[in-house]
């Protein structure tokens, strides 16, 4: 057998090993599990390495400030390490804080200038005259979204008035709409993925079409051998 068709046969046993997992838990999904995260531990540690390597050469080898800072970066990185130590884990805690107040403050940042300035910016520039008359409708709809969720969010304001309850209500049914639309957009995702393996089982191409012939024997074993092992279990009981 050559690499190639070796490479085909191992994929189609891990996409079938992982969809075993629906059946039960059993050794197959659990090989196809330590094998991925193996693979993507193993290659994830080879691009950093290779990353590292290349910041050195070409950005902070230049001077001897940037070997500095690339020497106290690195010492910083090994503190990482101190979490496997009870005697030195207090100097674990140093590189946490420096990564987790960080990468705070810039989701922080992004935040109110993506979701908040950024929002109230296009909406302020949306147009409802002199365009044609769905494109007039979608932005008066957006604009009307955007000012009652953030009327909605207003603390700063007592809203027992009467006309801050449809306000209020239209509000949330538009965040619902919203939350709706994310949670489809992540099934239809997952969907995707399904897709794209069935369409690699089934060789369908730009897929190997030898996926289509090594296909349905893996799956008599995988299948087989579960039901035959749960079968032996319930007659040695």
């Amino acid at each position: 057998m050559s690499v190639e068709l070796f490479g085909v046969l191992l994929g189609v046993f891990f996409t079938l090993a992982v969809y075993t997992f629906l059946y039960r838990e059993n050794p197959y999904s659990r090989i196809a599990e330590y094998v991925f995260i193996g693979a993507a531990t193993g290659y994830g540690i080879a691009y950093d390495l290779d990353w590292l390597k290349n910041q050195w050469v070409g950005t902070w080898s230049k001077t001897m400030e940037d070997s500095i800072l690339f020497v106290l970066a690195l010492l910083l990185a090994v503190l990482w390490y101190f979490r496997f130590s009870k005697r030195y884990f207090f100097l674990y805690r140093i590189p946490l804080a420096i990564t987790v107040g960080t990468y705070i403050g810039l989701a922080l940042r992004s935040v109110v200038f993506a979701q908040v300035i950024e929002q109230v910016r296009s909406t302020a520039a949306l147009k409802v005259v002199g365009i044609d008359p769905w494109t007039a409708f979608n932005n008066l709809v957006t604009m009307i979204i955007v000012v009652c969720t953030l009327a909605y969010f207003t603390f700063t304001v007592r809203q027992e008035a009467a006309f801050w309850k449809p306000v209020n209500k239209f509000a949330r049914y538009a965040m619902m709409i919203g939350f709706g639309s994310a949670y489809g957009y992540t099934v239809l995702t997952r969907m995707s993925l399904f897709i794209g393996r069935v369409q690699f089982l089934l060789g369908i191409p730009p897929n190997p079409p030898e996926a289509k012939m090594f296909f349905p024997w893996v799956a008599l074993v995988l299948l087989g051998t579960l039901l035959g092992y749960d079968y032996y279990k319930k007659t040695k009981k």
